[in-house]
């Protein structure tokens, strides 16, 4: 009994130790894990045994067997083969253990092939700042974006100041946050005609940048002519603008917070308000009353009353060279045109288009005061008698007068002849505080914005 007893308990043991050498071991497959070539050409290699690499060498060159005394101390531990996998990029060097139980389903534990770093000196490295800078502008921006993933030192030199003081994203739709990191990346000349913007302008992850940098941006000249924008999008647009010298907010939504912030921009030199909503004379009132270097204005096709406009035309700065007033269909009359020639003598361009209410008396309200004025605009102002544009002639400076809709052939040729110093009928479209003339798409006021 004793005898058989022990024999039990060696049997017992020899299979709880196989188990347990099987148990510290990971697998794939027994079918994968005895072809070790074709593990190289999956792209894998055998890692160590943890318990064979606690007592094998890192990397053994040639199968050599392990000393039992520091390895297993039941049996000798088999060999370890390596498998040298040579490739024209890759190199790698693993060990293989080879299956001795003689069972299929083996144990392994496996690893990708690791790829050798590229070498070689980083050309950017040995290139001073400026001359990084000289590339990067030959960049279009949304390549800058991409650059300023590279490194820090290439975010540094992509967000550069002198790399974004211009920009051109008219017609196009623009998520929340865009403008505002395009503001605080120090643009000072901005296109936004007919584009599409987002709200918020400055996406919550950066509203602490503001804070940080100065309060007051650097734009100078923006154009938001035909744009989307919601009106509290456009209210914190303008709420960090104050050093602005033209503003186009064509076809837009106006709010008093709009104008206040607009009124903040003391500088401000022309402004087109044409077709804005919501415009009345408590919101120009400010305007007119803080900018007192504005010399273009453009107020065609806003609705005013008649009261906006007898408050509006007692208001305006001495500064103020070019007005559109065209579109006041039944709120313009002479009275108007008399205290606005009596308070603003300095105008060089005046158009009062589509006002159906003027008769000859406003004709001569100009004559009178406005000697400075060099363009006329009286198109399809139809209660105005053809002969009452010969009182123009004593208008020295008078070069161009528009009166389209109101004159057949013979009366226009007569007009012509009598005012032989003026171009009747030179220009369609009135161009007083409009960014963009004509073809000249890529710019605005006369300034360049695409690179």
């Amino acid at each position: 009994m004793d005898l058989a007893a022990e024999s039990g308990k060696r049997r017992y043991d020899k299979e709880n130790s196989e188990t347990a050498v099987k148990c510290t071991r990971w697998s794939l497959g027994g079918a994968v894990g005895t072809d070790p070539p074709l593990l190289a050409d999956m792209g894998l290699a055998v890692l160590q045994d943890e318990e064979i690499v606690a007592c094998a060498p890192s990397r053994i060159a040639t199968p050599s067997p392990l000393p039992p005394t520091q390895c297993h101390s039941a049996g000798a531990s088999p060999p370890l083969t390596v498998l040298h996998n040579v490739d024209q990029n890759i190199q790698s060097q693993e060990t293989f253990i080879p299956d001795t139980t003689g069972s299929a389903a083996e144990f392994f534990v496996y690893k990708r092939r690791k790829t050798d770093i590229i070498g070689g000196d980083d050309k950017f490295n040995r290139m001073s700042d400026e001359l990084i800078l000289a590339v990067f502008r030959w960049l279009p921006k949304f390549m800058l974006a991409r650059c300023a993933q590279v490194s820090r030192r290439w975010k540094r030199m992509a967000f550069d100041e002198s790399l974004w003081r211009r920009l051109d994203v008219g017609g196009k739709t623009l998520r929340p946050g865009v403008v505002g990191r395009v503001i605080l990346r120090g643009c000072s000349i901005l296109r936004l005609a007919k584009a599409e913007v987002g709200s918020p302008i400055f996406s919550p992850q950066l509203q602490h940048l503001p804070t940080l940098m100065p309060v007051r941006s650097k734009l100078q000249y923006l154009d938001l002519s035909m744009a989307a924008i919601q009106p509290q999008a456009l209210e914190e647009l303008l709420s960090v603008c104050w050093d602005l010298k033209k503003l186009s907010l064509e076809h837009c939504t106006l709010t008093q917070e709009v104008c206040q912030h607009i009124a903040n921009n003391t500088s401000l030199e022309t402004l087109n308000l044409a077709m804005c909503y919501g415009l009345c004379y408590a919101f120009l009132v400010n305007i007119l009353a803080q900018c007192k270097k504005l010399q273009c204005l453009n107020l065609a096709w806003t609705g005013m009353s008649s009261e906006d406009l007898r408050v509006v035309c007692r208001r305006f700065p001495p500064s103020l060279e070019r007005l559109n007033l065209s579109g006041c269909r039944n709120s313009l009359t002479d009275s108007h045109v008399r205290v606005l020639s009596e308070q603003s003598i300095g105008l060089v361009e005046l158009d009062l288009s589509d006002a159906t209410h003027l008769t000859a008396n406003a004709v001569s309200s100009i004559a009178k005061n406005l000697h400075r004025v060099e363009y006329l605009a009286f198109s399809r102002c139809y209660t105005i008698q053809p002969d009452t544009y010969l009182e123009l002639k004593s208008m020295p400076n008078l070069m161009y007068l528009d009166v389209y809709g109101i004159l057949n052939d013979a009366a226009l040729c007569t007009l012509k002849q009598s005012l032989h110093h003026v171009k009747v009928n030179k220009y369609l479209f009135s161009s007083v505080a409009r960014p963009t003339v004509g073809i000249r798409r890529t710019s605005v006021w006369g300034l360049r914005v695409r690179d």
